[in-house]
């Protein structure tokens, strides 16, 4: 028994002619027009109708890829064009460069025998990572958990190996997407390893399932994947050509900045208060220059304003409730 299709915030966005997005939810994506523009573009430069198509948006933390990448989806156009529409949040897998120094340290002071045992739990914990991005995609997909657990074993009762176990999760997916004009957002995506390579590969006779992600999505009706990652190398093995990259920079205009900010503001119930021109001129540069254009920090930055707004609101009632007596 399957549930309906995930679908992804029921918003209905639209411009407004001032470099923002509303939706119908009331939440406003500031500063994103030029770029929703260039998305739709990607998404339409296809040979085809039918022709998959797999496109990135890259950037640093906080810079709004997820924020414009569901923006996009919001769109009237994008929802009737796609469906099922789903988002992943992707595992980070990814270690920093000191994780990365410190486990090479630990590794060479092992002996061969306790390199052999890490060098098995590294390839169990990969495997595992994408045995769980699979089932994920089928749990947006309203594949009920019980069947999902179900493919992991043999008719027999028997558990399936990882080869086996995995093959069978990505051909549960291909069945779940053939012959649909599929949308699916990977968030966050970290890992480089050859199984996410070139998304628009094709499964045939000559390859098992279990050998990349690309094989449990299916080509031939239209289908989307757009990739949100803050490695520009790791997006482009997955979507090819550099046509297919998105580049999202941070905001240049510090109106936009400011409106994230006083939009999270009032979403907090609580009210800004700067009506001398150069008061909030001067405030508008001065957040400008402290969050460097990252909406992730203008809205941050709007939350802790919000908390002591309300902070200095308690405190003045408490104040005030001392001079006159009350308690």
């Amino acid at each position: 028994m399957t549930k309906g299709p995930h679908q992804v915030a029921p918003d209905h966005s639209q411009h407004d002619g001032q470099g923002k997005i509303s939706t119908s939810s009331g939440l406003k994506v500031h500063g994103f027009e030029n770029e929703m523009i260039s998305l739709e573009k990607m998404l339409k430069r296809r040979q085809s109708e039918d022709e998959f198509k797999a496109i990135a948006i890259v950037g640093g933390l906080g810079v709004g890829k997820s924020t414009l990448c569901r923006a996009l989806l919001n769109k009237n156009e994008v929802k009737t064009s796609f469906l099922p529409r789903i988002w992943v949040r992707m595992p980070k897998i990814e270690k920093s460069e000191a994780e990365k120094s410190e486990a090479e340290k630990i590794k060479a002071e092992k002996s061969d025998a306790e390199k052999i045992q890490a060098e098995k739990s590294d390839a169990e914990k990969i495997q595992a990572e994408k045995e769980a991005v699979v089932k994920r995609m089928l749990e947006c997909l309203g594949v009920d958990e019980k069947i999902i657990q179900s493919i992991s074993v043999k008719d027999d009762r028997r558990a399936l190996d990882d080869k086996e176990r995995l093959n069978a999760l990505l051909y549960a997916l291909y069945l779940q997407l053939n012959g649909k004009k599929y949308l699916i957002v990977l968030d966050n995506v970290w890992n480089g390893d050859d199984w996410y390579r070139d998304l628009s590969a094709a499964i045939n006779r000559s390859y098992d399932w279990n050998e990349r992600l690309a094989y449990g999505l299916p080509k031939g009706n239209g289908g989307t994947v757009i990739v949100t990652s803050r490695n520009k190398e790791v997006a482009k093995m997955m979507v090819g050509k550099e046509e297919n990259i998105h580049d999202l920079l941070p905001l240049w205009n510090q109106e936009s900045c400011w409106s994230i900010f006083t939009d999270t503001v009032e979403r907090e119930n609580q009210v800004l208060n700067l009506k001398d021109e150069e008061d909030l001129k001067n405030a508008k540069k001065d957040l400008f220059k402290k969050c460097g254009g990252l909406p992730l920090a203008a809205k941050m930055m709007g939350k802790t304003m919000a908390e002591k707004i309300k902070k200095d609101e308690e405190e003045a009632a408490k104040q005030e409730a001392l001079k006159t007596g009350k308690h």
